[in-house]
């Protein structure tokens, strides 16, 4: 009788979080003479004042951009499909318009607003190389989940300072951000311009940075960035896939010789991996815990100070054809690195260009690359006084 009244109580919990939402897409079609769906959806936000507007399953094309300034929280379905067919700045920019620099933020009447459960859930959010997908604005706290960004043209998210406000306690968690067409070198995936937030099990797939971190004592836990599926210059998704595909089963049978490598390296690097970098680290305080930086031309940039990266890794992809690459590069302002793994699987990568100072070395295997291992032996040994 207990088990049978915990479930129902389970299945009552599930029914009420089903039906959260204030206000649902579907009842806003488009109106007449209406040729995108970006005003269909700035009427449903405008209904749903500090609510919760639900978004269905489907194609949406935006051709302006998606603001909200209401403190609307947006419940997308996983195959929410927003894509951009016109230039702008960003798909969507939810933007908490009030001045939070300030301690507290106050209603009109004097009362403290303090509803800190704002959200953005689902969807898949798509730039088309003609916007960035999404950018974050002005909030004490806030959560951003189970989240696609595909094809940002300058970044898939923003956390941004751009509207003159402040936000801290971002909590972002699977939040997948990946370039599926040509075009957009030179693009970010997750940009951070702002403090105190916390990034988890986020992955980012084919941005030129993966990662750039500009905030400060911003926390990175569990978050896995690689390259490489944008082919080389000149040729086309599927001739790329295949050729990629014959080369990983020439390495498993022990084929991967000279010629192979030869003709690899003739197609040129994919086009987001050139000087790309997986982790870019301009802020100070950030901690890079369980982080994988996984074929990049620099895997950490490490520009800020007071920097932890710990119980991560690197490694780079030799069937890439990225034959320059190196595991950390060092301004000189405090860093410790401990208990990482360092992979250079094509045996060309460098460990780490600095010059050593303010630099704590400990617990790191290196292995492979062009001698990873001795140089972690020589950094782990520096003296105190270069620390």
């Amino acid at each position: 009788m207990k088990f049978c009244v915990a479930v129902a109580c389970g299945f009552a919990a599930l029914s009420v979080f089903a039906g959260i939402e204030d206000v649902n897409l579907k009842d806003f079609p488009r109106l007449a003479g209406e040729t995108d769906d970006a005003p269909r959806f700035m009427r449903a936000v405008a209904a749903a004042p500090n609510g919760v507007l639900a978004v269905p399953k489907g194609e949406y094309e935006i051709a302006a951009m998606l603001k909200v300034t209401n403190h609307c929280s947006l419940l997308m379905h996983p195959a929410a499909h927003l894509v951009a067919v016109k230039p702008m700045p960003y798909v969507l920019f939810w933007d908490g318009a009030a001045d939070y620099h300030a301690l507290s933020v106050y209603e009109p009447d004097g009362r403290i607003y303090d509803n800190q459960g704002l959200f953005i859930k689902g969807g898949d959010i798509d730039g088309r190389g003609l916007a960035s997908c999404l950018a974050l604005a002005n909030s004490h706290h806030f959560t951003l989940r189970d989240v696609v960004l595909h094809n940002g043209k300058r970044t898939g998210l923003c956390v941004t300072r751009e509207t003159g406000g402040h936000l801290y306690e971002l909590v972002a968690e699977n939040i997948y951000c990946k370039t599926t067409m040509s075009g957009l070198a030179g693009n970010v995936g997750i940009e951070c311009q702002c403090a105190d937030c916390h990034f988890t099990d986020c992955i980012v797939v084919d941005y030129t940075v993966s990662i750039r971190d500009c905030g400060g004592a911003n926390r990175f836990t569990r978050c896995h960035v690689w390259g490489g599926t944008v082919p080389p210059k000149g040729m086309d998704f599927k001739e790329w896939s295949d050729f990629y595909a014959m080369n990983k089963k020439l390495v498993q049978a022990g084929k991967f010789d000279a010629a192979a490598e030869k003709a690899l390296l003739a197609k040129g690097v994919p086009e987001m991996l050139e000087n790309s970098i997986a982790f870019d680290i301009r802020s100070w305080g950030g901690v890079y815990d369980g982080c994988y930086a996984d074929t990049a031309t620099i895997g950490y940039n490490v520009q800020g100070g007071n920097v932890l990266i710990t119980a991560s890794g690197f490694f780079n992809n030799p069937r890439m054809g990225l034959r320059k690459s190196t595991a950390i590069v060092h301004s000189g302002h405090p860093l410790t690195v401990c208990d990482c793994t360092f992979t250079g699987a094509a045996n060309v990568e460098k460990l780490y260009e600095g010059n050593g100072k303010n630099l704590i070395w400990r617990n790191v295997r290196a292995e492979r690359g062009a001698n990873m291992a001795q140089d972690a032996a020589k950094l782990a040994a520096l003296p105190e006084a270069r620390r």
